[in-house]
């Protein structure tokens, strides 16, 4: 008796909200599909019509009416793949967002950033007939996964306030492309640094690891007027004081000294490398005894300077690990490349409102998150009153 007095509760509900229709229509515009006769005879459920509709609700607090549209928001719910088939027919362009992103970045008179540099790695283990995905070596997991690359260019402040994605690109290995089409990571890289870096915006410098400081990609970046810092590997052949020998074997040749701001040993030398040209070595030991090979193309920045820089690169992993574990980077479980690709985009847009609704500059993206989501759940209402039974001490608290 309950649950079909929930059901003519639930028809009398969505009879008074008007639907609209899940799919583009086929003739004019707003016009829904016609529902097809098959379905109802058939007792299939029809995915084409909305199943949830939800009214216009109060805006959440610290959000003003008048800055954002009054929308009511359809749902459509019948269908486990609703929101996947939602990202492959919505109109959204991935690099107009992007575009939109750095003209906020420009608006609000930001010169102090500088530019990060990476891959992220999502797993897709069953997902064998994904286009984007292919077996890759993951240095977190130390094996080889199968799984899917996504390039992405970030913006940050030396404060470590913002992080904002402004270009990302996803790498289809060669067995989904033509081959005149195929692009390595290092190709996608070089296509977004010079679409930012010709929409106007600008960088201290651009730091990134060991896979992206080849030759020609930093030579084409300091033709763009960039300051680059990398790593080296240990095999790469540098001239130091009329003598050409590994990197590895220059760190032990050269003393290194103790650095009490960084907290190991390190020491700066001038060398030149012939797929490079003169550079800064920075060596670093850590407390394990691993070495680092920093190197940069700006002959005038110090040791400490250097090293703090690639210190920084460590924004872009954090960026990652909060998209995947609040955003939900890994759930698309769509194979449409446009349902991909806009997936990513709305995901990385999410981690940069999630940023601008921060109270404070130290709280963490997960307790935005949080707090957000009690709100959605009390729906504007307020706390009930404490029970009479409550000891004082925790009412003075509540």
């Amino acid at each position: 008796m309950r649950f079909a007095q929930t059901n003519r509760n639930r028809r009398r509900f969505l009879h008074d909200v008007p639907t609209v229709s899940y799919h583009p229509s086929s003739g004019r515009p707003g016009c829904p599909h016609a529902v097809s006769p098959r379905h109802r005879r058939s007792g299939h459920p029809d995915n084409n019509r909305a199943d949830h509709a939800v009214r216009e609700r109060p805006y959440p607090f610290g959000w003003a009416s008048d800055a954002y549209p009054r929308v009511a928001l359809f749902l459509p719910g019948r269908a486990h793949d609703a929101l996947n088939r939602l990202l492959r027919v919505m109109l959204l362009s991935t690099r107009a967002l992007m575009g939109v992103l750095i003209a906020w970045i420009k608006r609000h008179g930001e010169e102090d950033g500088y530019l990060c540099l990476d891959d992220c790695l999502i797993e897709k283990a069953f997902a064998k007939k994904l286009p984007w995905a292919g077996w890759t070596y993951s240095f977190a997991k130390k094996r080889k996964v199968y799984g899917l690359h996504i390039v992405v260019l970030l913006w940050c402040t030396s404060d470590g306030r913002w992080r904002i994605p402004v270009a990302f690109r996803l790498w289809r290995p060669k067995r989904s492309c033509a081959p005149h089409t195929y692009r390595t990571k290092l190709r996608l890289a070089e296509v977004m640094i010079k679409e930012v870096i010709g929409s106007g915006l600008k960088a201290r410098y651009i730091v990134f690891d060991t896979h992206y400081t080849a030759g020609w990609f930093t030579k084409m970046v300091r033709r763009l007027g960039l300051v680059w810092v990398g790593t080296l590997p240990p095999r790469t052949s540098v001239v130091w004081r009329g003598q050409r020998r590994s990197v590895a074997e220059l760190a032990r040749r050269v003393p290194l000294k103790w650095r009490k701001r960084l907290g190991m040993r390190a020491t700066a030398v001038v060398v030149y490398a012939p797929k490079y040209g003169s550079l800064r070595l920075v060596v670093t030991r850590n407390r394990h005894g691993n070495h680092e090979y920093i190197v940069t193309n700006d002959p005038g920045g110090d040791l400490t300077t250097v090293v703090l820089r690639k210190m920084r690169r460590w924004s872009i992993e954090t960026l990652f690990r909060d998209s995947k574990q609040f955003a939900g980077l890994e759930a698309c479980q769509c194979r449409v490349d446009q349902a991909m690709v806009r997936h990513v985009g709305l995901v990385l847009l999410t981690c940069v409102v999630m940023q601008m609704m921060r109270r404070f500059m130290g709280e963490s993206v997960g307790s935005v998150k949080e707090r957000w989501q009690l709100e959605v759940m009390r729906d504007g209402e307020s706390s009930p009153p404490l029970l009479k039974a409550c000891p004082l001490h925790l009412r003075a608290t509540a």
